[in-house]
C-alpha cells in the first residue's frame, strides 16, 4: 500500500511516502512557523523522489494534533484537498502518537510516554502501551503530567517536554531523541489502520487565547470551530437568532468546506472568516441580541484577526451597512479603515450575509499584524 503522510502540527514540517514497510521518500524539517508556504514545495520534492505520481497513492495520513491552531490546520486542509481530488481515504494520526511510535522503535521500548510542552505550565501527555494507547492525548499541568508517567511506570520518554521528565523521574524512564512528530511514522501508524470514509478533523484540546473582559459574560472564551462537530445546528441557531435573513446549516457547512475558512464560536455568537493568497475576509459575524454591547462582537473580530495572522494573511477585509453605526464605531475603535463602497450590496446577490434588507456597505480594511487595547 503507497501512503503519502504529512506532519505540521507542530514544530516541524515532514512528508514522507511509504509503500508497505519500505520508505520510498522522507523530508523533516524543523520549523517553529511558516509551514503554509513550506508545505506544498517539500511534498512537491518528496513525491518527485519517490517516482511515481498522486495516481500511484492508495492512502493519505496526516497528523490532527494535538498543536498549533494554525499547524494543524495546514496539514488538514491541505490533504482534505488531496482526499477529494484522488478520492482515496485519508487517516488521521495523533502527533503523541507517532513520537510514541517512533521512540519506542528507537530504544525498543515496549512503553512510552509522549509528553510535550503545551505553554502555561501544561502539557499534552499520551501514554502508550505495545499497540495500545493507555491514556489518550489531554492537557495537564506539567506537574500532574509527571505524575500520570510515574504511575504508568519504567517507559520511554518522547516530546519537547521529555527532558525534563527524564529529570524528574526516578531510574527506568529512558530518554529518547525524539522531540517532534515526523510524517514517516503517520504513515507507519495509518498503514495498520483500516480505512474509512470519515474525514479526520483537528484534535484541539483547549480553546485560544481570545477571551471577554472577566466582568461580561461570565468570562467564557471563543474557541476555534471545528467544522466536523455537531455544533453546526448551534451556529445556525445563533445565526437565526441574529439575522432576519439567516443562513441554515447547508449553507455554513458549504462555507467552513472550502479551503482556508473558520470560525470562532461562543454560546451566543460566532465569526466565520475565510484567509486565501495573503488576504482575509469575513463572511458573518452573528452576535445574539442579549450578548449586544458585552463585548462579544469585539472578542470575535479580534479571535478572527488573529487567526488570519497566523495564516499568513496580512490584511483582513469585511462589508458593514453604511446604516449600521454600532458596527462602524465597533470597527472603527479596533482599526479598520474604509478602502471601498458598494451601492446596494446588502439586499443583492452579492451578499455574502442578507441580513440587512437593503442598503450601501462600506468596504473596511484592517492591516496585519494588528495591536488592540
Amino acid at each position: 500500500m503507497r501512503i503519502l503522510a504529512v506532519d505540521t502540527a507542530l514544530g516541524a514540517c515532514s512528508v514522507a511516502v511509504t509503500d508497505g514497510e519500505r520508505v520510498l521518500a522522507h523530508r523533516f524539517v524543523a520549523m517553529e512557523r511558516g509551514h503554509a508556504e513550506a508545505l506544498a514545495p517539500i511534498a512537491k520534492a518528496v513525491m518527485q523522489e519517490a517516482g511515481s505520481g498522486f495516481a500511484a497513492l492508495d492512502r493519505l495520513a496526516v497528523t490532527t494534533g494535538p498543536g498549533t491552531f494554525t499547524g494543524q490546520r495546514v496539514g488538514l486542509a491541505f490533504m482534505r484537498a488531496l482526499r477529494l481530488a484522488l478520492k482515496i481515504p485519508l487517516t488521521g494520526v495523533t502527533t503523541l502518537e507517532a513520537m510514541a511510535a517512533a521512540a519506542m522503535a528507537e530504544t525498543g521500548a515496549v512503553k512510552a510516554a509522549a509528553i510535550h510542552d503545551a505553554r502555561r505550565a501544561e502539557a499534552y501527555l499520551l501514554l502508550r502501551d505495545h499497540n495500545t494507547n493507555r491514556l489518550e492525548p489531554v492537557v495537564l499541568p506539567f506537574a500532574e503530567a509527571l505524575a500520570h508517567i510515574a504511575a504508568f511506570g519504567p517507559c520511554v520518554l518522547a516530546g519537547t517536554g521529555a527532558p525534563t521528565a527524564a529529570a524528574s523521574l526516578s531510574e527506568g524512564f529512558e530518554l529518547s531523541t525524539i522531540r517532534q512528530p515526523d510524517a514517516l511514522w503517520v504513515a507507519r501508524l495509518a498503514l495498520g489502520r483500516p480505512a474509512t470514509d470519515t474525514v479526520p478533523g483537528p484534535l484541539y484540546l483547549r480553546a485560544p487565547d481570545a477571551k471577554l473582559p472577566a466582568r461580561q459574560t461570565a468570562g467564557k472564551n471563543a474557541a476555534l470551530f471545528d467544522p466536523h462537530s455537531a455544533g453546526l445546528a448551534h451556529l445556525a441557531a445563533l445565526h437565526a437568532a441574529s439575522f432576519a435573513a439567516p443562513w441554515d446549516r447547508r449553507a455554513l457547512a458549504e462555507l467552513l468546506a472550502t479551503p482556508g475558512s473558520f470560525a470562532f464560536h461562543h454560546p451566543d455568537g460566532f465569526v466565520l472568516a475565510r484567509a486565501a493568497g495573503g488576504e482575509a475576509e469575513i463572511l458573518t459575524l452573528a452576535v445574539t441580541p442579549r450578548a449586544r454591547g458585552q463585548g462579544l462582537g469585539r472578542m470575535l473580530v479580534i479571535a478572527a484577526a488573529r487567526h488570519s495572522q497566523e495564516l499568513g494573511a496580512l490584511a483582513l477585509f469585511l462589508e458593514v451597512g453604511v446604516a449600521n453605526p454600532a458596527a462602524l464605531a465597533l470597527y472603527a475603535r479596533l482599526g479598520f479603515v474604509k478602502v471601498g463602497a458598494r451601492k446596494g450590496y446588502y439586499g443583492s446577490p452579492r451578499a455574502p450575509q442578507a441580513h440587512i434588507e437593503s442598503g450601501d456597505a462600506l468596504v473596511l480594511r484592517l492591516s496585519l499584524p494588528a495591536e488592540f487595547a
